[in-house]
C-alpha cells in the first residue's frame, strides 16, 4: 500500500483508487484490511469506504468519540434510518438523542443486577437441558449449539414459559429476522427491502407471526392482575419519568428488538471462548475445578457468579481475541479534532474497531496468545480504560451487559464442570466479520463426560 499525501492534522492512509476508493480492499478482507492499515498508518487512519472513513484505535481517541465529545458522534444510518426503523421499530435500538436517553432511562431498571439475577436458575435449567442431550453425541456443532441455546434462554427471559410451543414458533421467526439482518446489512443493493426474493417473503411472514404472537402476549400482560417475572411483562408496566407507560407498538418494537439482540453475540463469545479452551486444556480444567469448588459439586446459581473469577477472565479473553461486536461506526456531525490532534471532517464516518484495539501489543503482551489472567483487577489498572471495550461504552453501552456476563459465566462454567471438549482435526477456524464475529465453517468438537 502506498501512502497518499497528507498536511498537518491530517490522518494518514493508503492510496484510494478512482471512484471505488478502498472499498475493494475492504471488501476482500475486512479484518485483514483494516489491521494491516492500523500496522502501517498508526492510531488513525484515513480510509474512502463509501466515504471519508477513519479508523480509530488508540484508547484516548475512542474515549473522545465515545464518552467525552459523544453529542458529536451519532451512530451509522444504516442502524437508526428509516430502513433500520421499518426493521427495529421506533425503540431504543434506533432512537438518538434526547429520545435515546429517556428511553434508555425507562428500561435501564429491568436490566437491574437485582432483577437479572431472577433469571440465573432459567439460566442453569435451560443450560443442563443441552448438556444432557450431549451426553447422547460425541460431536456437536458447537456454534449451531450456542446460537439455539441462548436464543432459547432469550426467549424464556422475554415471554416466559407458560407455552413451549409459541417461544419454538416465536423462535423460528426470530431467526428467519436475523438471516434477513444480515441481508439487509450486506447487501448491494441500494433497497434490498424491495427485491421479491425467498429472504424477504420468509421475512414478511415471520414479522407478522412475531407481532401476532406479541400483540396477544402484551393485552394478556395488560390485563393480568400480577405478570409473571418475564421481560415483556417489565416492558408492559414499565414508565418514563412522567409515569406514563409505553403504548403497545413500541413495546412490540422494544420486544422485537430483545428477541434478537444479544443472543448472538453471546453465543459467538462462548462458541470462541470454547475453541480457546479446546487448544488450552489446562484452563479448561481450571473453570471446571473453580465450578465444583464454588458450588460444592451442585448447580450454580447467581450468587456464584462473582466467585466464578478465573471463568469470567476466560470469558473476557475470548472476547478481547474474538471480539462479537468487532467494529462500532459512528459519524461525525460536525468538524472535531480527535484526541490525538487529527481533524475529522462533517459527515466522515469512524471506525473503532475492537479487534485491532484488542490486539496491540501497548496494551496486550503478546497479544494473539491466550492468557486469561489480562483480567485480574491489577492488570485491568494497569491498561488504558478503552484499551479493551467488547461492549461499547458511554450511553451506547450495551444495556444488557451485566445479563451478558452473568449468563456467559454461568453457562461456561456448568458445561466445563460437565465435558471436556476437543477440537475435531482437519477444521479452516476462520473468523468472518459479519453483523458478529464468527467461526465461518463453524466450530465442530467432540465433548465427552467429565
Amino acid at each position: 500500500m502506498t501512502i497518499a499525501p497528507r498536511s498537518a492534522g491530517e490522518a494518514p492512509g493508503p492510496r484510494a483508487l478512482p471512484r471505488v476508493g478502498n472499498l475493494p480492499s475492504f471488501l476482500r478482507d475486512k479484518l485483514g484490511f483494516l489491521s494491516r492499515c492500523a500496522a502501517k498508518y498508526g492510531d488513525v487512519v484515513r480510509l474512502e469506504i463509501g466515504a471519508r472513513t477513519y479508523l480509530v484505535t488508540n484508547p484516548d481517541d475512542v474515549r473522545h468519540v465515545l464518552l467525552s465529545n459523544v453529542d458529536n458522534y451519532a451512530k451509522s444510518p444504516r442502524l437508526t434510518g428509516v430502513r433500520a426503523r421499518r426493521f427495529f421499530g421506533n425503540g431504543i435500538a434506533t432512537a438518538a438523542g434526547a429520545e435515546h436517553l429517556r428511553m434508555r432511562r425507562m428500561l435501564q431498571p429491568i436490566f437491574h443486577h437485582d432483577v437479572i439475577q431472577r433469571f440465573a436458575e432459567l439460566i442453569i435449567r435451560t443450560g443442563a437441558e443441552m448438556l444432557a442431550a450431549w451426553g447422547d453425541r460425541s460431536v456437536v456443532e458447537l456454534r449451531a449449539e450456542m446460537l439455539t441455546l441462548t436464543q432459547r434462554i432469550n426467549l424464556r427471559m422475554l415471554l416466559g414459559e407458560d407455552s413451549e410451543a409459541e417461544i419454538a414458533r416465536f423462535a423460528r421467526g426470530v431467526t428467519v429476522r436475523r438471516q434477513y439482518q444480515e441481508y439487509l446489512l450486506g447487501s448491494v443493493f441500494p433497497f434490498p427491502e424491495y427485491v421479491p426474493n425467498r429472504t424477504t417473503r420468509a421475512y414478511r411472514r415471520a414479522s407478522r407471526d412475531i407481532d401476532d404472537i406479541l400483540a396477544t402476549a402484551v393485552e394478556r400482560r395488560r390485563h393480568a392482575t400480577a405478570g409473571p417475572g418475564d421481560v415483556l411483562s417489565m416492558l408492559v408496566n414499565a414508565r418514563y419519568d412522567d409515569g406514563s407507560a409505553m403504548p403497545d407498538r413500541l413495546i412490540r418494537d422494544e420486544a422485537r428488538t430483545l428477541s434478537i439482540a444479544g443472543y448472538e453475540t453471546l453465543a459467538e463469545a462462548l462458541t470462541w471462548a470454547w475453541y480457546l479452551l479446546a487448544t488450552a486444556p489446562d484452563a479448561a480444567d481450571r473453570i471446571a475445578a473453580e465450578a465444583t469448588a464454588v458450588s460444592n459439586g451442585g448447580l450454580e446459581e447467581a450468587a456464584d457468579v462473582s466467585r466464578l473469577t478465573y471463568t469470567r477472565m476466560v470469558l473476557a479473553e475470548a472476547m478481547r481475541l474474538y471480539p462479537p461486536s468487532w467494529i462500532f461506526v459512528r459519524v461525525a456531525r460536525k468538524p472535531d479534532v480527535l484526541a490525538s490532534g487529527i481533524r475529522v471532517p462533517a459527515g466522515a464516518k469512524i471506525y473503532l474497531c475492537p479487534w485491532i484495539t484488542h490486539r496491540d501489543p501497548r496494551f496486550f503482551e503478546d497479544p494473539t496468545r491466550f492468557e486469561p489472567l489480562r483480567f485480574t483487577e491489577a492488570a485491568i489498572r494497569a491498561r488504558p480504560r478503552l484499551s479493551y471495550f467488547p461492549f461499547g461504552a458511554g450511553r451506547r453501552l450495551c444495556i444488557g451487559e451485566d445479563l451478558t456476563w452473568m449468563e456467559g459465566v454461568l453457562l461456561l462454567a456448568q458445561m466445563a464442570r460437565r465435558f471436556r471438549v476437543t477440537l475435531v482435526p482437519g477444521q479452516a477456524i476462520v473468523p468472518d466479520p459479519n453483523v458478529t464475529l464468527r467461526a465461518r465453517h463453524g466450530l465442530r468438537v467432540r465433548v465427552s463426560p467429565r
